[in-house]
This record gives C-alpha cells, sequence and structure tokens, in this order.
C-alpha cells in the first residue's frame, strides 16, 4: 500500500497531464482512506487477540501525558486538548503499546467529532478513572451503545470508519477496564464524555 501511495504521488509530481494528475489525487485519497482503515483494523485484532498487560506497572499519567504531547504536536489535530492529571504516579499493569492505542482513539475520536469551540478536556484521577469529554451536540440514548460497535459512526459527518470506540472496547474488556458512554458531557447540556476506569492498578 506504501508503494502504491509512492507511486501515485510521484504520477502526480510528473505527469504534464491535468486529467491524470486529477486523477491520481483522487487515487492518492483513497489509498490514504485505505491505509488509515487498514491500520485501525490492525489495531482492533490485537486488541482482541493480544496480550494487554505488561510485565511491571506503569505510570498512565506520564504515558498520558507524552501522548497529548504528541497530538497535539501533530498538524493534524483538530482542535487544543486540556489535560488534567494527579499529582503523584497513577500504576496500572496495563501495556504500554495498548494504552497509546486506546488513548489515541479515544483522544482523536474526540478531536475529530466534538466542536472546535471548546477543548477537547482529558483528566486522570488518582483512582484511575480517565474522562475525555468534547463539547458538541448531545447522542441520542438510543445510539451511546450502539458507538462501540465496528463500523458505527452514529450521525457523524466527519471522516472515519468507525472503529475507534470499538478499538477502545475490545481493550478495555482485554485489561478489565470499564467504559462508559455519556452524553451529555457531565455538568452541560451538550456534548459527550468517555468514562474508563482502568483495570489492575498496583
Amino acid at each position: 500500500m506504501a508503494a502504491a501511495l509512492a507511486q501515485t504521488q510521484r504520477l502526480i509530481v510528473e505527469t504534464t497531464d491535468a486529467a491524470a494528475r486529477n486523477q491520481a489525487r483522487d487515487i492518492e485519497s483513497a489509498l490514504r482512506r485505505l491505509s488509515a482503515l487498514s491500520e485501525k483494523l490492525m489495531q482492533l485484532a490485537r486488541a482482541e487477540g493480544g496480550s494487554l498487560h505488561g510485565a511491571a506497572p506503569v505510570d498512565i499519567g506520564a504515558l498520558l501525558r507524552l501522548i497529548v504531547d504528541e497530538l497535539t504536536a501533530n498538524a493534524g489535530a483538530a482542535g487544543p486538548i486540556k489535560l488534567a492529571l494527579p499529582d503523584a504516579p497513577v500504576l496500572s499493569r496495563i501495556d504500554p503499546d495498548a494504552f497509546a492505542i486506546l488513548m489515541r482513539n479515544l483522544i482523536e475520536n474526540a478531536l475529530k467529532h466534538g466542536s472546535q469551540a471548546e477543548p477537547v478536556c482529558v483528566t486522570l484521577s488518582m483512582d484511575g478513572l480517565l474522562r475525555i469529554a468534547n463539547a458538541g451536540p448531545a447522542v441520542p440514548q438510543d445510539l451511546l451503545a450502539r458507538l462501540l460497535d465496528p463500523f458505527e459512526r452514529g450521525r457523524s459527518q466527519a471522516k472515519g470508519a468507525g472503529l475507534g470506540l470499538a478499538i477502545a472496547k475490545a481493550i478495555a474488556a482485554g485489561t478489565g477496564s470499564s467504559l462508559e458512554l455519556i452524553s451529555s458531557r457531565e455538568g452541560h447540556q451538550d456534548g459527550f464524555e468517555v468514562r474508563l476506569r482502568i483495570g489492575r492498578l498496583d
């Protein structure tokens, strides 16, 4: 897939035919979407079939700060992220890579589907409760549970395959964590909130 994308990008640069260049750009867009979908499917496969626990406890607060810093620095980030962490380490035996996949999916989902007028709020408490909240239209209660199903995108017009929350659900289940979707977000009449209580705290 990467080779096909590189060849298509080379064609865009080298061709002098306007029609061919436009067709090549359409192919490039399709390959990028397919690549993103493939990555999500591989994440889902790992979440459903691999080991999601590490050998030693890790500070998920420190990991979360690294993930948020990376997403904030990414030029593709849709908006700001407000992070609140406790002063002391929060330890868990969750696999660091699995935790990173979980957090990226949840935060990217909030950035993609939330209002850009307010930041995405990411909060971790000492007892391992993680909350990711974003502004935006409230989600009907009958739709909330379905959002955890693969390829379910609800009423969103944003681009995506509808796999982010399904991946988060699989990782949460594999680590003994609990995952809850709430809308409206706490203290507001709008928005969406994910609450994740990380399992196997030490």
